[in-house]
Order: C-alpha cells, then sequence, then structure tokens
C-alpha cells in the first residue's frame, strides 16, 4: 500500500495564527442563491426537514436579543488578528472546511496502514458518505427552520453591528455553520482516535465564536445549531452502528494456486475489510446485486494476454508519464481525489449551501455505495494479484493487500464519474477521462491485470446509474 505524505492533523485542526498583517473587512463577493425550497427536499435520514425544528427564537427587542446584541457589538470593538482570521476561515461554504478536514485526516492515517485501519479504501468512502449524509441532513433541516422563523441576521437588526460574512438575505436562526459543524464533529470523532476529539470540538467552537463576532448569528442561532446538529449527528451513527461494518471476518482464503495471496513488501496477512460486501448500502439494494461474473480462467487466452500487458510493462514499457499517473492516483484512498474534484467544482459554481451539501453527499453515497460492490466481488472471487502469479514483475508502488478482480479504483471512479456528470454535464468529458486514467493507472502501476479495471468500470457504471436515475426521481439536479 503506498503511503501518503505525513500530515500533521494537530496542525491542521489547530486554531489559526495570530500573526496577521490587516484585520478583516466585510465581505465584498457575492452571495450564493439562497435557495428557500431546500426546506422540502428529501433527506437521508430525518424523513421530515421539521423534525428537528427548535423553539422560537427570542424575539426582536427582548432582553435576551439585546443582550445578544450587545455581545456582538462588545467583540467587533474588541477584534484582534486572531478572530479575524477565524471569520475568515468561517465565511465560506459550511461543509467545504468540514470536507477537507476529514480528507486530510484520513490521509493522516493512511500513512499509518496497515497497522491502524481506520482510512482503509472501504472505510475512508464510508466515514465520506456518512460525514456528507449529517451535513446535508443537519443544513435542509436548519434550512427549514430558519423560513419557519425568519430571523433576520444581527447585521441587519442593528445597526452598530458590521457584517464580516456574506450571508446574503438567508434567516439566521437557527445557523447553519454551527449545525453542520456540530453534525460533522459527532460523526468524525466517533471513527478516529481519542486524540482527535480535542482538535474537532475546537474546529467546532471556532465556528461558533467566528459566526458571532463576524455580525453574521446571534448567540442563540448558534446554540440551536450546534443542538440541531448534535441531533442529526446521532441519528448518522445510529445508523452506522447498524450497516455491518462492526462484523468481524472469520473465514479462510482460498487455499487454490489462483487465491489471493499477501504480497510484498509487507505481506499483510489479513487483507482489508474481507466483510465490506455485505456492509449496508443507500442506494443500490445489496452489495451483490450487480456481481461481476467470474474473472478469465488462469492460462486462459484473455488471462495470458493481460498478464503479458503487465510483463511489458515491467520490462521497461512504462513511459515516465504513465509512471507517474498511477503514482498520482495511488497515493491516497481512491475516493480522496473525487471528493476534491468536488470542493474545487462547487468553489468555481457557488452553489447554495443546500445545493451544495447535497451534491457532496450523493457522491459521497454513489462511491460508498460503489466499494461495497466491488468488494463484494472482490471476496466472493478471491483473484490473486499478478505479483503472485507471476513474481518476476515490479511494481511502481506496493500492492494493496486485498484480491485483484474487480479494480476498486475503476468502480468507484467510474461510479463518481457518473454522478458528477449529472451536476455539471458541462463537464462530462472530463470526468469520464479522469475515471478512464484512474483505471488505466492501476495496470500501469502493475498492481492489476486489464480485465480488473474493465469488470469494475462496468460494475462502476451500473452502480452510477442506479444513483443518478434516483437522483432524477427525486429531483436532484
Amino acid at each position: 500500500m503506498t503511503k501518503w505524505r505525513c500530515v500533521d492533523a494537530g496542525r491542521l485542526l489547530a486554531p489559526m495564527a495570530a500573526a496577521l498583517l490587516s484585520c478583516a473587512e466585510p465581505s465584498t463577493a457575492p452571495s450564493p442563491p439562497a435557495d428557500e425550497v431546500a426546506a422540502t427536499w428529501t433527506t437521508w435520514l430525518l424523513g421530515r426537514t421539521d423534525v428537528l425544528r427548535p423553539g422560537a427564537p427570542p424575539a426582536d427587542g427582548s432582553p435576551q436579543a439585546t443582550q445578544e446584541l450587545d455581545e456582538i457589538v462588545t467583540l467587533q470593538r474588541n477584534r484582534t488578528a486572531t478572530t479575524d482570521s477565524l471569520v475568515r476561515r468561517h465565511s465560506g461554504d459550511p461543509v467545504e472546511l468540514w470536507s477537507r478536514t476529514a480528507v486530510d485526516l484520513l490521509g493522516f492515517y493512511w500513512t499509518l496502514l496497515p497497522d491502524v485501519r481506520l482510512a482503509t479504501p472501504a472505510r475512508s468512502a464510508r466515514l465520506m458518505a456518512l460525514l456528507h449524509v449529517a451535513t446535508q441532513d443537519a443544513v435542509l433541516a436548519t434550512w427549514e427552520a430558519k423560513y419557519a422563523y425568519k430571523r433576520r441576521a444581527p447585521w441587519q437588526v442593528d445597526s452598530r453591528v458590521r457584517t464580516l460574512m456574506t450571508s446574503g438575505d438567508v434567516p439566521s436562526y437557527p445557523d447553519e455553520h454551527a449545525a453542520v459543524a456540530a453534525a460533522a464533529r459527532e460523526v468524525l470523532a466517533a471513527h478516529f482516535l481519542p486524540g482527535d476529539t480535542t482538535r474537532l470540538r475546537t474546529l467546532m467552537r471556532e465556528t461558533g465564536d467566528a459566526r458571532i463576532v463576524a455580525g453574521a448569528a446571534h448567540r442563540s442561532d448558534i446554540d440551536a445549531g450546534y443542538t440541531l446538529g448534535l441531533a442529526v449527528g446521532r441519528r448518522v451513527l445510529q445508523h452506522a452502528m447498524a450497516d455491518g461494518s462492526d462484523r468481524v471476518w472469520t473465514g479462510s482464503i482460498p487455499a487454490a494456486s489462483w487465491a489471493w495471496k499477501p504480497t510484498p513488501v509487507r505481506f499483510v496477512s489479513v487483507p482489508f475489510d474481507a466483510m465490506a460486501g455485505t456492509w449496508k448500502t443507500w442506494v443500490i439494494p445489496s452489495g451483490d446485486a450487480f456481481r461481476p461474473p467470474p474473472f478469465p480462467v488462469v492460462g486462459s487466452p484473455r488471462f495470458d494476454a493481460s498478464l503479458d500487458e503487465l510483463r511489458r510493462l515491467s520490462a521497461g514499457g512504462r513511459t515516465v508519464t504513465q509512471m507517474d499517473r498511477a503514482r498520482y492516483w495511488a497515493t491516497e484512498a481512491p475516493t480522496a481525489r473525487w471528493e476534491l474534484f468536488m470542493e474545487e467544482e462547487l468553489t468555481r459554481r457557488r452553489w447554495s449551501t443546500p445545493r451544495a451539501a447535497r451534491a457532496r453527499a450523493w457522491l459521497s453515497v454513489a462511491m460508498y455505495d460503489a466499494f461495497v460492490a466491488c468488494w463484494d466481488a472482490k471476496y466472493h472471487y478471491w483473484l490473486a494479484r499478478p505479483v503472485t502469479i507471476n513474481r518476476t514483475l515490479t511494481t511502481v508502488f506496493s500492492t494493496p493487500p486485498f484480491p485483484s478482480y474487480p479494480s476498486g479504483h475503476s468502480t468507484v471512479s467510474t461510479a463518481a464519474a457518473q454522478v458528477l456528470s449529472e451536476f455539471f454535464a458541462d463537464r462530462a468529458r472530463e470526468w469520464e477521462e479522469k475515471a478512464t486514467e484512474a483505471s488505466n493507472s492501476r495496470v500501469w502501476g502493475g498492481v492489476h491485470y486489464r480485465f480488473d479495471i474493465e469488470a469494475g468500470d462496468t460494475l462502476g457504471r451500473r452502480v452510477g446509474e442506479r444513483v443518478v436515475t434516483r437522483m432524477r426521481a427525486e429531483g436532484v439536479r
């Protein structure tokens, strides 16, 4: 398994340093659309968006509301470089920060594989799906409450308050940034090591503090957001506890000559996540719903042709570009690249918070379901990796410790391309090209047969098509 570069997770999550030259100024960037209709969109786990609606906020002019406005005025008068840096950090899409934080944390734990298995390919996909389901449902629940109460933001109520964040005309109660932070922290803290909990809690608290000092939210907006987000996060964790991911593999590796065996250089004896093909899916019926047909018989013309291709590559046939792209796609969990592609696209398009949160959830769910389908096939067939069948082969990076057929990169990337093409049709050709490169990279790297990626492409397309069909039925675009 190729290692990620070592990422200092503590540094990534710690509060921003105070060494900034100037104070924050009100944002002049255009506001994204409000998408009030998001209050009626379908959730993943809440049922109705109003199921967690908080009680009414303090009335304008009430003692509590006045006290909250006075607090903001005082905070703004005493702003520092540190508080201004936090305002800038939390002024964008509320889900983006948590999505990138999760990818960074998974990257850190990727470097610890196989000794710490928190970030195996399948578990990375599972966590990102849980995170984005939680953040989408938290956003939709806040949108329902926002337009039920239509509370004005502090800067709209009191002329003493400056607005330091672009928030448009979206009502302030409850605060979506706080809700997302609480939901995300709950999900992430449950899946990483205890040492990460404090840093995640700090990041959550920073969110609320930044929103208040920026004049975007009252204290009661933040408190209601935290409460709502925590409730969403706990519902998602209840789902996670019942998805089968805690099942322990007690089987045995087939004894056949063609069956998987531990591979160099670590020769990991217990393959990653042998039960992942049985985990509960979000959209497809089950992991075995689209199981591919058997791989070519060892020694058959098709099998030998695939092995010959790998021999040629191993004997000096790889180009520098092929080796570079093989490493590019291997230096993190295969889903991570696609999560970041989504973030880059959303940054360019400036979609509304609900629409962006929903897009992330559908992409992550599609990739998770694709992984479950792929892992079902891998551990149904147990095909040995190329370096086991032919020990003279050389690879660009270490062969991952699980069976070969079909390719996980191919399955996940093709499914991801289907979903991204549905959201961003003007770039459909680019998504397909990226998926093709991800697939080919596994052959160029020497860790997969050509028929592995062909089966993965077909499987991923079937999963992606099922997800897109469901999206269209629910009016997702």
